[in-house]
């Protein structure tokens, strides 16, 4: 393209100069045209003037020596005047028959003066001459209109050029102004996206739609949250470098599938967000199945057809009571999302009444959690473990509840997730661990019998610097031995950072706490976490006891894992155990503690201490 700008002004240039040279030398014979035919007036004038004197006796040789000059160089070119020779043949042959009748005029004269010739025959020849002068003066003047004509010609053609090269310019201009704005533009706009996947960034995404969002009817327009089950399994498993370009293939495809007036941003991770436009509701959940269908034939094409699926919750604007913005619509399709993930067997879901009452729920757990915290509507119950070598209690799990003040109770699974998610977990669990010192150092103080309680710590405790020593301080403060004590954490914690595990944990042992691994199982257990952490207790999933098509498999199993970890020695214990045939296979298979049903629920710690004291 620069090649050709350059090139097109280059001949523009070029003919610019060469019309600029035709018109200069146009206008310079323009000027010789008019003296010209100035001089062949005078020798049409003169010449009459001549005869007149002859005829009155009056000679004038000079007169014919002016003459014979002019008509001289009007034949060659050559002489005093500056006239030119035109090349003209109607002209040339006008002024050839000029000068023969001025050779025939001037005989004529000669023979007049020796008296030879009478006066009729000289004025005769003179008035030819004269006509003939004015054939050669109007012939000279219709080349010199013609050339001017063709001057005319020449300075619109210029014009022309000149106008062009002016437009070419502009044009050239304008195209490199729009190119550079088309430039920013994309560099603007690759500033604004994720650099991986190539959608928008959360922030740019969130303008764009509620840009879009306010400046139409939003009644067919869908806010579409959407991302992996397990992506962290993708990751762990295969490597980040796949991971990554299972996303950026995904960012791909669902960019392909945008139509006019509709984004895609990415959260973070695995986490993508759309607004989509609909005719009916229905294709918004289909349009996203044939994008997930997409990725995971992407998926199918490595490492043996390993794949995960994908959760997506959808929100119609149009369904939405309240009038939000956008983060409002986010928060609709996430929730709407988080449905899948809690064991939905349905992968896409929408935003309606039961979800929007479940919303409602948790915005009033939300609103009251930290006033329920300072009132202490958190009570601890307890669930002893039995030891299956007395079948007795050895142990006991500390867990909570929340009794409101109208004494309701709200179960953990409705108000752990918020606190989580409000990062006010830790809290919650702090005052659940001081519940558990305060109810040892009383039955302590009373000389009553005591058991070891586990208390269970969340993910967001393990990346405060402070975790450890603040434990350790409120057990101090309520001085109980540290035997009594076993911090209890999930696998998924482990699976996440074990360094990071491997770290704490040990902290936690040289400040006398026993440490316990929950849910064993429950994701995708790694065995090489029982040789990098130095734990007491492994507790398995219910998953492991749940009802399946291959029971005894499953048994063999457990026992499989039982025994191995016996070889770290490493406690087991079986949780949600429900049946007296799980328990007497597990005492076979040499299980340590069972906890569930087939004993003991949860109880208050009423409950709880009459049951140490019978």
């Amino acid at each position: 393209m620069k090649q050709f700008l350059k090139r097109g002004l280059a001949v523009l240039f070029a003919l610019l100069v060469l019309f600029g040279s035709i018109t200069l030398h146009t206008i310079v014979q323009s000027q010789h045209y008019s003296r010209l035919i100035n001089y062949v007036g005078i020798v049409r004038g003169a010449t009459q003037r001549l005869v007149k004197l002859e005829l009155e006796n009056r000679p004038n040789d000079p007169l014919i020596e002016y003459l014979d000059g002019i008509l001289n160089e009007l034949n060659t070119g050559n002489g005093e005047y500056g006239l030119p020779l035109l090349e003209d043949e109607t002209y040339r042959q006008n002024l050839y028959e000029l000068s023969r009748m001025w050779g025939d005029i001037k005989e004529m004269i000669s023979s007049y003066r020796s008296a030879d010739e009478n006066e009729k025959a000289l004025l005769d020849l003179s008035e030819k001459y004269f006509e003939k002068a004015n054939d050669t003066v109007f012939a000279a003047d219709e080349y010199a209109a013609h050339q001017t004509r063709m001057l005319l010609a020449i300075c619109a053609v210029m014009l022309l050029i000149m106008l062009l090269t002016w437009l070419f310019i502009f044009w050239a201009y304008s195209r490199k102004l729009l190119l550079l704005e088309n430039t920013n533009q994309k560099l603007n706009d690759l500033t604004r996206r994720d650099t991986l996947t190539g959608v928008y960034k959360l922030e740019e995404f969130k303008k764009e739609a509620q840009h879009l969002l306010d400046e139409g009817p939003k009644d067919e327009m869908a806010v579409v949250y959407t991302d992996f089950s397990d992506f962290k399994y993708i990751n762990d498993v295969f490597g980040y470098n796949y991971g990554d370009s299972i996303l950026k293939k995904y960012g791909e495809i669902l960019l392909e599938g945008l139509r006019e007036g509709e984004l895609c941003g990415r959260v973070s991770a695995d986490n993508f967000v759309l607004l989509l436009r609909y005719q009916e509701k229905e294709e918004v959940a289909a349009r996203q199945q044939a994008a997930d269908w997409k990725i995971i034939q992407f998926m199918h094409s490595f490492y043996d057809r390993q794949s995960v699926p994908t959760c997506c919750g959808i929100c119609c604007v149009g369904d939405v009571i309240e009038d939000l913005k956008i983060d409002g619509f986010l928060d609709r399709a996430n929730f709407a999302r988080k449905t899948v993930k809690n064991g939905t067997k349905q992968n896409y879901v929408y935003y309606d009444d039961s979800i929007r009452r479940r919303l409602r729920e948790e915005k009033d757990v939300e609103g009251r959690m930290l006033k329920a915290l300072e009132m202490r509507e958190f009570t601890v119950f307890y669930q002893p473990k039995v030891e299956l070598k007395t079948d007795k209690i050895a142990c006991a799990e500390a867990l909570v509840r929340w009794q409101s003040q109208d004494g309701t109770i709200i179960p953990p699974d409705r108000f752990i997730p918020v606190f989580e998610r409000k990062y006010m977990i830790d809290r919650l669990d702090q005052y659940v661990f001081e519940e558990v010192c305060r109810f040892l150092r009383d039955r302590l103080k009373e000389g009553k019998q005591v058991f070891p309680v586990s208390v269970n710590v969340s993910r967001l405790q393990f990346y405060n610097q402070d975790f450890v020593q603040r434990y350790v301080d409120i057990r101090d403060q309520y001085q109980i031995p540290p035997e009594l004590l076993e911090i209890e954490f999930t696998e998924s914690i482990a699976i996440d950072n074990a360094l990071l595990m491997a770290r704490i944990v040990n902290r936690l042992r040289q400040e006398g706490f026993s440490c316990s691994i929950d849910d064993f199982g429950k994701g995708y257990s790694s065995l090489s976490l029982l040789k990098t952490l130095p734990i007491d207790t492994l507790k398995l999933d219910r998953f492991f006891f749940d009802k399946s098509s291959d029971p005894e498999r499953d048994m063999a199993v457990v026992e499989g894992v039982i025994e191995l970890v016996h070889k770290f020695r490493i406690r087991t214990v079986a949780e949600g155990i429900e049946s007296s045939d799980q328990v007497e296979d597990l005492k076979r298979m040499g299980c340590d503690f069972v906890q569930g049903y087939v004993f003991y629920r949860p109880m208050p710690e009423a409950e709880y201490a009459q049951v140490l004291e019978s």
